[in-house]
């Protein structure tokens, strides 16, 4: 793949749209020309260069005991870093991690990643109290602000899956740092984004919310799913 042909790819709305659907889970032609409301023809026209810019892959599904498999597209796992210019973050953040590692030890290691990941928390919930003068955090705010505003910025690509009275269950298809939650899960997902929402709860009210993984993409699930719960 070269970088001409995934900037191309990703210069459509349409094709953009597109791997909003399939971050959820995989479809097929007519699902996603139902969902698009695009014709079928139009359909395999983006897919096809989606599947050339190494962003998605197919693969055939047996349907019924009768008949030919139908062809099902799906984000592929480990998906090309589109950057311009060229970056090397992920591999400094690689290093940077490891080194701390290796000169302070694992465990002072951790405190510290745990302390980052508190500040971001708590950062990220100041910031949106400020951008959209937030006096008081409710489940409802949750969901406006921090699951549709800056998680969806973010690009977690987030859905939200159950709603009651106390609890939201929602689930992130794309992690943001899944290159480095797969070489290092318990750093990177046990440590740093477990202790990024503890300081999210911190900010909100710790006393009144609690927020939990249920699910974890580098721990080898299709998905992260959180709950986050409120209580009255």
């Amino acid at each position: 793949m070269s970088g001409t042909e995934a900037y191309r790819a990703l210069s459509s709305k349409s094709r953009l749209e597109m791997l909003k659907l399939l971050y959820k889970k995989p479809l097929s032609v007519e699902e996603i020309a139902e969902g698009l409301g695009l014709q079928p023809i139009t359909v395999r026209h983006h897919l096809r260069s989606l599947e050339e810019a190494g962003l998605i892959e197919a693969y055939e599904e047996k349907v019924g005991t009768v008949g030919r498999p139908r062809v099902y597209y799906r984000i592929i796992k480990e998906p090309p870093i589109v950057s311009f210019p060229k970056r090397r973050y992920l591999t400094l953040s690689n290093f940077l991690i490891n080194t701390m590692k290796f000169i302070l030890g694992a465990n002072r290691a951790k405190k510290i990643l745990e302390k980052v990941g508190t500040e971001m928390g708590e950062s990220t919930v100041k910031r949106l109290d400020y951008e959209h003068d937030i006096k008081e955090w409710s489940l409802k705010a949750y969901e406006d602000f921090f699951i549709k505003k800056y998680l969806e910025e973010s690009g977690a690509e987030p859905e939200v899956v159950k709603i009651t009275d106390n609890k939201i269950v929602y689930r992130l298809h794309n992690c943001l740092f899944f290159e480095l939650a797969l070489k290092m899960p318990e750093t990177i997902c046990d440590t740093l984004h477990e202790s990024f929402h503890e300081g999210v709860a911190n900010a909100m009210g710790k006393e009144k919310i609690r927020i939990r993984r249920l699910t974890c993409m580098g721990h080898g699930d299709p998905y992260c799913e959180h709950v986050c719960e409120w209580q009255a």
